[in-house]
């Protein structure tokens, strides 16, 4: 695997995590606005972006239609990745046709930053193997099909249950110390460099991921803050993360 063969992160580029929108929440339609009035190189949607929202259900769809509209035109203005979390899957090109999409199969995905190997990821990778087949088994495409014909046949009934339950599950910020945060941190990237060996792939330089909601960074492991929490995403500038409130 070359440099040059893998997509690029620019400089001045735009990070968003776990911002979990709920129809009517504000905050971040307002920052997608300001993106589009003023575009950044490129724009990485790091999953969890959407409190609930499961492509292939035409309720999920109708519900988040009005955020799915605004990536679609932030798409228009610059270049947009989007990671798909653990609360938004099952999106797919007819959705967001000029999104570079990157399901939870082909996460976490490598590129490169100032010659730098990076692996970028929602964040919910290399955890339990019982959650690790949970998910699997959620995002599975017959899974997906089995929600799709349910809405449909209870005209959304199924869908509204499961997201007021949802909706009603507290989203918290994860608070650690400088010194649990550096522990945290190597033994993140430690599982990420396993992940890189197992398969025989060169070695990273740097990580970047969210889903942990905690916002800090360790040498060139980034763990993204919550947009939900924060109400602030991520500028990357020459190696540094700073950043910017909605």
């Amino acid at each position: 695997m070359k440099y040059n063969s893998l997509p690029e992160i620019k400089d001045g580029s735009f990070f968003i995590a776990d911002s979990h929108y709920i129809n009517g929440d504000e905050a971040l339609l307002v920052l997608l606005e300001k993106l589009i009035i003023s575009p950044p190189p490129q724009v990485f949607f790091m999953g969890d972006i959407f409190h609930l929202f499961i492509g292939h259900i035409p309720s999920s769809r109708k519900e988040n239609i009005v955020l799915l509209e605004l990536i679609n035109k932030l798409a228009h203005k610059c270049e947009v990745f989007y990671f798909e979390g653990n609360h938004d899957f099952g999106i797919d090109g007819f959705l967001l046709p000029k999104v570079k999409i990157y399901p939870r199969s082909l996460q976490p995905a490598f590129f490169c930053y100032k010659q730098k190997h990076f692996l970028l990821a929602h964040g919910d990778i290399f955890l339990s193997n019982t959650y690790n087949g949970y998910i699997q088994i959620l995002t599975s495409p017959f899974c997906l099909s089995i929600l799709k014909i349910l809405d449909q046949l209870s005209l959304g009934f199924i869908y509204r249950i499961i997201s007021k339950k949802i909706y009603k599950k507290p989203i918290r910020k994860f608070i650690l110390s400088d010194k649990d945060f550096e522990k945290f941190a190597k033994n993140r990237l430690e599982k990420y460099s396993k992940f890189v060996k197992k398969y025989h792939l060169e070695p990273i330089e740097g990580v970047i991921e969210g889903h942990f909601h905690i916002g800090k960074n360790f040498q060139n492991y980034f763990s993204l803050p919550s947009f939900y929490c924060e109400k602030s995403g991520f500028i990357i500038q020459s190696g540094k993360c700073s950043g910017i409130e909605s």
